[in-house]
């Protein structure tokens, strides 16, 4: 039996700048929704390293930079590029990728 995906409304594209990202709460999960060259995508908003909230890190180009210890996550396919800067460190997992429906200017994550 398949997972039932509720569809929630997370903002305005008008209100999310090119090249620019939020924080979002959806169903109890925090969500970062960006948008890269006019392109929304949206992925879990805390770090797989130790929770940092990836919407206050850095945007570069697709890719989010965590503020906490600086792993990088692209944000077209939610993989783990690099990280953290602590030495030894385990590898922190790839981040959930969210289905982004944009209608008009409304933009709909369904988690």
């Amino acid at each position: 039996m398949g997972l039932l995906m509720v569809k929630v409304k997370v903002g305005k594209k008008s209100e999310i700048a090119v090249n620019s990202m939020i924080g979002v709460s959806a169903e109890g999960r925090m969500i970062l929704v960006a948008n890269v060259d006019g392109k929304i995508y949206s992925v879990q908003g805390l770090c797989t390293h130790q929770g940092g909230h990836l919407y206050e890190g850095k945007l570069m180009g697709n890719v989010v930079k965590c503020p906490r210890h600086g792993s990088e996550f692209d944000l077209t396919t939610g993989r783990n590029l690099k990280g953290p800067w602590i030495p030894l460190a385990k590898k922190p997992a790839d981040l959930k990728m969210y289905n982004v429906i944009v209608e008009g200017d409304d933009v709909y994550v369904e988690v």
